[in-house]
């Protein structure tokens, strides 16, 4: 008798966004819900103050700051800025050491609206280390701006109408069902990672693209490395200063990936190396300890 095997969907924060919507948001609103397995914890609707035609649209999952961690994020500084985004930002706080950036939350997001403020859109996305998909509404330049980190680890889709209805979401069923005015159909397609997107906001809420470009190649080394922390690397090609080598960025690579609030599990292969097996279990418990967090490791043969 086969066993009928139980689909596990998986869990990350959902963003969602309508730009010159048409139809009345509330009834768009519900296209929205769609995406709500990605965010069990609470979930969020909001228009946008001046443009009654826009709207953000959040499904939470808490993983970083989960008191003041609600999404579009907006801090008393920037109140002309609003922000949703998808993931985790793993230089966040060195970036705010290195810019001495006076954060209002300790959300790892919040970086992103003061890099944008003060170098603008390029720059701060090439300065982000992490996984990331993102929403920023600039209401004071009316600019749109999307992007996402260079190897697409976050999902994000979007459709634009020829007369500049714009809509975008972490899963490309959030917008099947999204209605527009237009005869022609519009084409949902997913957002080409290490690539930002700039629109001009009209007064009516709706858009157009006036600049699209690659903030980074995985080929080419990283803006955020100057602020790095992992100590530099040995020269030489010997076996015992490559292993050096691999093991500190092994490390370094585990280490970033701790800052979660919430409690850290890891699930590794039995076909890891042992190197790798003891990299992972030694760097985590080292760094969660100190803080009285509990680490789960579980080995799958």
């Amino acid at each position: 008798m086969k066993r009928k095997m139980k689909t596990r969907r998986l869990k990350m924060c959902g963003i969602w966004a309508l730009f010159g919507s048409d139809e009345c948001l509330s009834v768009q609103c519900t296209c929205a819900m769609k995406i709500a397995h990605r965010g069990p914890d609470a979930f969020r609707f909001e228009n946008v103050n001046g443009f009654t035609s826009c709207c953000f649209g959040f499904h939470r999952l808490a993983i970083v700051d989960p008191l003041h961690g609600m999404q579009p994020l907006r801090v008393k500084k920037f109140p002309y800025l609003w922000l949703c985004y998808n993931g985790e930002i793993y230089n966040h706080q060195t970036l705010k050491t290195q810019f001495d950036f006076d954060c209002q939350t300790k959300m790892d997001g919040e970086v992103l609206l003061h890099l944008y403020d003060r170098f603008g859109i390029k720059k701060m996305a090439s300065l982000l280390d992490g996984v990331f998909a993102f929403i920023l509404l600039d209401t004071a330049n009316r600019k749109v701006h999307l992007g996402r980190d260079t190897y697409g680890v976050r999902p994000l889709f979007k459709f634009l109408t020829d007369d500049g209805f714009l809509a975008v979401c972490s899963e490309a069923k959030g917008l099947t069902q999204i209605t527009h005015s237009m005869e022609t159909t519009a084409t949902i397609v997913p957002f080409l990672p290490g690539h930002f997107e700039v629109f001009d906001l009209k007064l009516n809420g709706k858009v157009q693209s006036i600049q699209f470009e690659q903030f980074h190649c995985c080929t080419r080394e990283p803006a955020h490395a100057l602020y790095d922390t992992v100590e530099g690397l040995s020269s030489g090609v010997d076996k015992e200063t490559v292993k050096r080598n691999i093991r500190s960025l092994f490390e370094n690579a585990v280490r970033k990936r701790l800052m979660a609030h919430r409690r850290i599990g890891c699930l590794l292969s039995g076909n890891c190396c042992p190197l790798s097996q003891e990299t992972v279990i030694l760097t985590a418990r080292n760094n969660l300890w100190a803080f009285g967090e509990i680490f789960a490791v579980h080995t799958v043969v």
